[in-house]
């Protein structure tokens, strides 16, 4: 806190200077001269109440801008922090409403007792059969006692849709992260703004088959892999490549033919031998196309 507040107070204090030195008051002109109008009161910002004593003390000592500026960002940290708690609410409450139970089985936190569903959900989706008998054992429940078993095969269905529903909220959020991602990759950009992965529509089939087989672990890997794989991409990349290497050594040549004239020299005018090397590069600036 004290590093943070040292920066602040170096980056605020032209700032502050510039403010001390400007006129506090208006002017106005009336028949009888200049009349001074009275400076607007400023906005009394209390620190917010999440600040311990010295922070408080050290907002005191800040600029209102500056005041109005932390006073806002903690307001709205405060409201996403609510909006989460209300939508996350549920999990503590199907955890307290049967707390002594659960403490007295083990489970100390409501993600020790939602792990044990999601297990016991997936045992019931591999093998329900066997998973029933694991779970008679665990309760003691023998073969005469038709009655209990009804009942733990009814808490057994409960527990499995509450796994469901969670594992349906899970596979949302995922799928909404997937989808951000893909955004962001197919609208990608260079620092020239050219878009980054300009052959997606070419190979983005060859992407999902990696992605299927487990060869990829991202879209930027899933791409790299595929554009060299489509046969007709990676013609497209070699000759793109070519033709860029190509442009860069005319460049070159050109500045070499530009920097080699020399008005004052005593050059009779006979054209100079040229290399092997220089004769191709010539061609090429003049028929590459």
């Amino acid at each position: 806190m004290t590093d943070l507040r040292q920066q602040l107070e170096d980056a605020w204090t032209s700032a502050e200077n510039l403010q001390s030195s400007e006129p506090t008051n208006e002017t106005v002109a009336t028949s009888e001269g200049t009349d001074t109008a009275p400076a607007e009161p400023v906005e009394v910002i209390s620190a917010p109440n999440s600040y311990s004593k010295e922070a408080k003390d050290w907002f005191a000592t800040l600029p209102h801008e500056n005041q109005k500026y932390l006073a806002e960002r903690e307001k709205q940290f405060e409201q996403g922090l609510s909006r989460a708690r209300n939508q996350y609410n549920w999990v503590d409450k199907v955890y307290n409403d049967r707390k002594d139970t659960l403490l007295a089985q083990g489970y100390k936190t409501p993600q020790d007792y939602i792990n044990d569903l999601v297990l016991i959900n997936d045992a019931l989706n591999k093998d329900p059969n066997a998973t029933i008998e694991l779970l008679k054992q665990n309760y003691n429940i023998g073969a005469a006692q038709n009655t209990n078993e009804s009942a733990l095969q009814r808490q057994i269905q409960t527990l499995s849709q509450m796994v469901s529903q969670q594992q349906s909220f899970l596979q949302q959020k995922e799928n909404e992260r997937v989808k951000n991602e893909y955004d962001a990759f197919i609208n990608a950009k260079d620092e020239n703004g050219n878009l980054k992965h300009a052959y997606f529509d070419d190979v983005k089939e060859e992407m999902a088959k990696l992605f299927n087989a487990g060869l990829a672990t991202n879209f930027e890997d899933a791409y790299n892999r595929a554009i060299w794989s489509v046969e007709s991409v990676r013609n497209k990349i070699i000759a793109d490549k070519t033709k860029s290497e190509l442009a860069n050594k005319v460049t070159v040549a050109n500045k070499a033919k530009t920097a080699a004239f020399d008005p004052s020299s005593k050059n009779d005018g006979t054209p100079k031998e040229l290399s092997l090397r220089e004769e191709i590069e010539k061609n090429l600036a003049i028929y590459g196309d």
